[in-house]
Formats: C-alpha cells, sequence, structure tokens
C-alpha cells in the first residue's frame, strides 16, 4: 500500500484499505450461537457489525471529503481488536 500510494499521490489518488470484522452476514448463520456470542462479548460494542458499516466507511473514504487520507488502514470490527482472546 505504501508503494501504490507514493506512485499514485501526485496524481490525486489516494490509497486505503477497509479492514472488517465479525458481521452479521449470510456466513454467520452457520456459526454456532456460543462462538458469535463470545465474538460479541469479547469486543468494546458488544454487537457484531453489518455490511452498511463498512459501505459507508467505503463511500466516505471515496468522497472528495477524504481527499487528505492516504496509506490507511481502517479497522471496522466494534473494538474486536482492543481487547484480549
Amino acid at each position: 500500500m505504501i508503494a501504490v500510494s507514493l506512485e499514485l499521490g501526485d496524481r490525486n489518488i489516494w490509497v486505503n484499505a477497509i479492514a472488517p470484522g465479525p458481521a452479521n452476514t449470510e456466513a454467520t448463520g452457520h456459526v454456532p450461537a456460543e462462538v458469535l456470542d463470545h465474538v460479541v462479548n469479547g469486543s468494546a460494542l458488544k454487537r457484531l457489525g453489518g455490511t452498511l458499516d463498512v459501505v459507508t466507511l467505503g463511500r466516505s473514504l471515496a468522497s472528495d471529503e477524504a481527499a487528505r487520507i492516504t496509506w490507511q488502514t481502517f479497522r471496522v470490527d466494534g473494538g474486536d481488536t482492543l481487547l484480549p482472546a
């Protein structure tokens, strides 16, 4: 991501990544309830995210309002990475 950001920055192209965490999707319907409970209770926000959480951030990063943001990875995980396993 560093090299791409440096190569494209002078063309006014910014490069970012979104790293989604646990989310309520069709796939989580196949995960045992006790596993989901453990994931939810281990996160700061105590809830699963949704696709809209990721889409909203993506839209914002693609807008001109984010023109000074590049070379970043944004975690959309409800604070899951803040807490010990």
